[in-house]
């Protein structure tokens, strides 16, 4: 019977893979404002059955699949083309503005009105509110790709799991 530690292992090393590029993917793109997602990534879960079945969970900020996925406008804009479809769409509740404003206080992005002066961070965040509701967010697959990336190399890991194991019982049998 194979040992649920080496499939644990095995799984383990594929979650670390994952997280480390996805983490990368955020940097790299430019897609760090406050830092929140990126330390959230650092979570996940694996269970191993007795029987060898295997569950991996992956918990990060909420908001975190939707920069992933992209959520498509209310106006059906043609601005943010997703290259994969999404189950993400706005249709009569605006994204956070709470959120959109400390964001906005974060980058320092303040709109100039028609005279040329700024406009508070408030308006700023308002404006940017109605237009992602508009036109939505595009995806970035920042976790997606990394995802698929190792789950191909990850037979092979389990395989060699495996093979661990059985070396290890074969050993012990011909003691």
């Amino acid at each position: 019977m194979l040992r649920p530690e080496y499939i644990e292992q095995a799984f383990t090393k594929f979650a670390k893979a994952v997280i480390k590029r996805a983490r990368y993917n955020l940097t790299r793109e430019g897609h760090k404002a406050s830092g929140d997602l990126y330390k959230s990534l650092d979570k996940w879960d694996i269970k191993v059955s007795k029987a060898g079945s295997v569950t991996l969970v992956f918990a990060y900020e909420e908001y975190g699949d939707y920069q992933d996925k992209g959520v498509k406008g209310a106006a059906n804009f043609k601005s943010h083309k997703m290259k994969e479809p999404t189950p993400y769409k706005y249709k009569n509740k605006m994204p956070p503005f709470k959120d959109l404003e400390r964001w906005v206080k974060l980058k320092g992005i303040q709109f100039r009105d028609g005279k040329g002066r700024f406009q508070s961070h408030r308006s700023t965040a308002f404006r940017i509110q109605r237009s992602i509701y508009q036109k939505g967010i595009p995806q970035t697959l920042f976790f997606t790709k990394p995802f698929r990336q190792n789950f191909k190399k990850l037979p092979p890991d389990i395989l060699e799991a495996f093979g661990n194991d059985v070396e290890a019982f074969l050993r012990a049998r011909n003691r």
